[in-house]
């Protein structure tokens, strides 16, 4: 279930889809953003983190590494 959790906040921020995302371990927590598609293969690498996307594309984020799945910070 984190793992999934993970993959549809990296794709809500991938994608600037508006809401509040939120990540610390394994609690995650999410308003707005939506499912990822389901061939998406990002992910969150960082232990914990907050981002906020608003509409007009503006994010506000401190996870700063890759949502490449085969990366890590």
């Amino acid at each position: 279930m984190v793992q999934w959790s993970r993959y549809a906040i990296a794709y809500s921020m991938d994608t600037l889809i508006p809401g509040l995302y939120v990540w610390l371990g394994s609690l995650s927590f999410r308003i707005g953003g939506v499912a990822p598609e389901e061939n998406y293969p990002g992910t969150i690498h960082g232990f914990g983190g907050l981002a906020l996307v608003l509409p007009g594309y503006r994010i506000y984020s401190t996870y700063q590494g890759s949502y490449d799945p085969l990366l890590s910070n």
